[in-house]
């Protein structure tokens, strides 16, 4: 089962999966949460609760880590793992997560976003 979910602080919106877990159940255990980073990137040193504000349940689970990926893919975007990144760009900061910095080939400018996959994994674009 996946619930719609906003974030109130950022005003991100979602589909967190619940598995067959019932929304009070979901609740209780993000209760115990004392971190968490948001799909709108940001962390928190808190519960979500404090933060996102849950929908509508609808059917269905979230994408797996290759569906995810070829999603991201078909929209466009040139994914980079942190290897990747490492290996390619040069750093010269972050700012709320983006990477900045600079092509080590060709020395062109470049600033990142990220998305982070079902599994946890960031991948800059």
């Amino acid at each position: 089962m996946l619930v719609k979910t906003t974030c109130k602080k950022c005003g991100e919106t979602f589909k967190l999966d619940i598995g067959d877990k019932s929304l009070p159940e979901i609740k209780k255990i993000l209760a115990k949460r004392d971190s968490f980073e948001c799909p709108g990137h940001h962390v928190e040193m808190t519960s979500p609760l404090n933060f996102w504000t849950f929908g509508e349940i609808i059917e269905g689970n979230a994408p797996t880590e290759a569906q995810w990926l070829a999603k991201m893919r078909d929209g466009g975007r040139k994914l980079y793992s942190n290897d990747e990144v490492r290996e390619l760009f040069e750093c010269t900061g972050f700012s709320a997560g983006m990477f900045i910095g600079f092509n080590k080939k060709t020395k062109e400018k470049v600033v990142l976003d990220f998305s982070t996959s079902p599994e946890g994994h960031r991948y800059y674009h």
